[in-house]
């Protein structure tokens, strides 16, 4: 059950849409942690399940934050940066930012949409207490990096390096649904390690080929930001599919989950062709139960609890440096610090999950990454239980001894 739920309507500010926060877990000393995204259709329940997700992220991640996640539900687009704006302004009035929630960027909000954010928390609170309002700022560690998508790409690297799939990602033949902020720079990443990228897709259909794609026409696609449908003279030989789905179905080696989320039912379940899966989107399937069918046709799912946790652990690193007065170290300084954090948390993970599934564990690997995460939180809830105890004997003994109150 969610902690908070939270609801404004954005009518006074002339906009046509309601923001939803919803805080799922609340930690006593930080923030809850979790992005905006925005979109047409956004419901209560949608960001609800996100919130809970982000629970259990920053658990597996070893962060000290509690999981929240926020949204916009939006009718006009072109109005992302005043709804921002409008958003961060609300919250900052009751007090909920930035002691509450920390946002960042989600679906349809980069770093622009963010400075727009802390821009409205900034009307109300100043721009002092307003910094630590959200993560993935143009003027500290913007998501578009590609926090989200290293990590994404180190957890393939390790799953290949901890299980026997024959497999090595230079020459793995890979098929990316979504290019987007995650999907398109998990490309990138791929394409420089040697993997050849067989498809993709976006909201307008997909291409692939079984010769793969050229990286070139890959990379200047992305780069545009050009709707796929209106590059297709570039993928001369490709097959075109108007529906997107029909890429998931494709032979490949291993498949990048990077969409909207929700994608995998149980007809792309019955057709899917590759030996691992990474989930670079939030929620990648309807309905968890299909996991289980997955995991008893030997395909691996990397959770996206893990998989995706890239962008929150970058998000950690930059509320770390605010806090510490260090933002103004260079981006090359920033993105090095990111990549080590990324790498240290999510092999951890990675190798915690191999090692069940190595030893014949019947639990697929989103059920392994729950039980990890709450065997972690009892032995944290432990030593602080240990750790409280013991400062309360010392004072005792102190207080003893010296005749004075210490508690």
């Amino acid at each position: 059950m969610s902690e908070t739920v939270l609801k404004i309507n954005l009518d006074k500010y002339r906009i046509d849409g309601e923001a939803i926060l919803v805080m799922d877990t609340v930690e006593k000393t930080v923030p809850a942690k979790g992005g905006i995204r925005i979109h047409s259709r956004v419901t209560e329940e949608e960001i609800s399940a996100l919130a809970a997700e982000m629970t259990y992220k920053c658990i597996l991640a070893d962060l000290p934050f509690g999981g929240a996640k926020g949204g916009i539900r939006l009718a006009d687009l072109n109005q992302v940066e005043e709804a921002m704006y409008a958003f961060g302004r609300e919250l900052a009035k009751i007090d909920f930012v930035p002691n509450k929630w920390c946002a960042a960027p989600d679906v349809n909000t980069d770093c622009k949409k963010i400075d727009a954010f802390i821009a409205g928390c900034a009307s109300v609170k100043g721009w002092r207490k307003s910094r630590l309002a959200a993560t993935g700022k143009s003027t500290g560690i913007p998501h578009e990096l590609g926090s989200t998508a290293y990590g994404v790409v180190f957890s393939i690297e390790e799953v290949l390096n901890n299980m026997d799939l024959n497999l090595d990602i230079k020459g793995s033949r890979v098929i990316v649904e979504g290019i987007g902020e995650v999907g398109g720079n998990v490309v990138k990443i791929l394409l420089e390690k040697g993997a050849v990228i067989m498809g993709i897709s976006d909201v307008s259909g997909a291409v692939y080929s079984p010769a793969g794609l050229s990286a070139t026409s890959l990379v200047n696609l992305i780069d545009s930001r050009t709707c796929l449908k209106d590059g297709l003279q570039d993928f001369a030989g490709a097959q075109y599919y108007s529906d997107p789905a029909v890429l998931l179905t494709q032979a490949a080696d291993i498949l990048v989950l990077a969409g909207p989320g929700r994608s995998v039912n149980s007809a792309v379940c019955e057709g899917l062709n590759v030996k691992l899966i990474a989930e670079g989107a939030n929620i990648a399937y309807t309905n968890d139960d299909l996991r289980s069918m997955i995991h008893a046709k030997g395909i691996i799912s990397i959770p996206g609890i893990i998989a995706n946790s890239g962008g929150v652990i970058s998000s950690y690193e930059e509320w770390l440096l605010e806090i510490e007065n260090l933002i103004s170290i260079s981006i090359e300084d920033k993105w090095e610090r990111v990549k080590r954090s990324i790498e240290k948390r999510i092999l951890r993970n990675i190798m915690d999950i191999c090692t069940m599934l190595r030893a014949g564990s019947a639990k697929n690997p989103l059920q392994c990454a729950w039980e990890i995460a709450d065997k972690r939180l009892e032995q944290k809830r432990f030593e602080t239980r240990n750790l409280r105890n013991l400062t309360k004997q010392i004072n005792s003994e102190l207080e003893e001894k010296y005749s004075v109150y210490t508690r």
